[in-house]
């Protein structure tokens, strides 16, 4: 059994977990504390997740002040830290396809946007962590996707580089941040962002089940 990938960085939202009515919520409330009592069409959120928070809201179309900003992104934050579990779940297949690509011998980890604490509480929440590597969330002076930087910094603490080295994502910023960073990429058509615009970006493998990647990065 060969290789082709030795090493496999995988997207949390929208990749490995289901987490849209959560986010939708803490992002409702994150508003309501700035004022804006706004119900929000849940696709406009949805096409904005993965993003840092201040652009999320950029991206929805509210230039608050800078004030604003922190109190919702503050707002956001505590609300989620509170609420991640309510209705958070696996996509399919997600335990079956690391435990497979872990007895294979390929290394793995998260690059996820989300904040370091709260990405390794939604990943021991999920059973997720015991099957990966390594975890890299954001937390001050680090970059984010689409900035190669957390791609490189993961590979770095696997002891990986970038050739043999996949990204798998939901996301037009983990197809460009691993891009830069010199992985292949793999989009996947199950999360927040729909198939035809993830193609636009030219992925060099597309999948709608999570199944289809093991024989991406498994020969025979």
């Amino acid at each position: 059994m060969a290789l082709r990938y030795q090493t496999v960085l995988f997207d949390l939202d929208g990749t490995l977990i289901d987490s849209q009515k959560d986010i939708i919520a803490a992002v409702r409330h994150g508003l309501s504390q700035t004022g804006i009592d706004d119900p929000l069409d849940p696709e406009d959120i949805l096409g904005h997740v993965g993003k840092p928070l201040d652009e999320v809201l950029k991206g929805l179309g509210y230039h608050l002040s800078e004030p604003d900003v922190q109190r919702f992104i503050t707002a956001f934050r505590n609300f989620y830290a509170r609420h991640f579990q309510d209705n958070i779940r696996l996509y399919p297949h997600v335990i079956e396809v690391l435990k497979r690509l872990r007895a294979a011998g390929v290394r793995t980890g998260i690059v996820t946007t989300k904040m370091q604490n709260q990405a390794e509480l939604v990943a021991q929440a999920t059973g997720v962590s015991a099957l990966v590597d390594h975890i890299h969330g954001w937390t001050e002076g680090r970059q984010h996707k689409p900035n190669p930087e957390p791609v490189l910094t993961a590979l770095r603490a696997l002891g990986a580089e970038p050739t043999g080295s996949l990204m798998v994502g939901d996301a037009e910023v983990d197809i460009l941040a691993a891009r830069a960073a010199g992985l292949d990429t793999c989009a996947v058509t199950w999360g927040y962002r729909p198939a035809p615009y993830l193609n636009s970006f030219r992925p060099d493998y597309l999948i709608a089940d999570l199944r289809d990647l093991v024989p991406i990065v498994i020969a025979g």
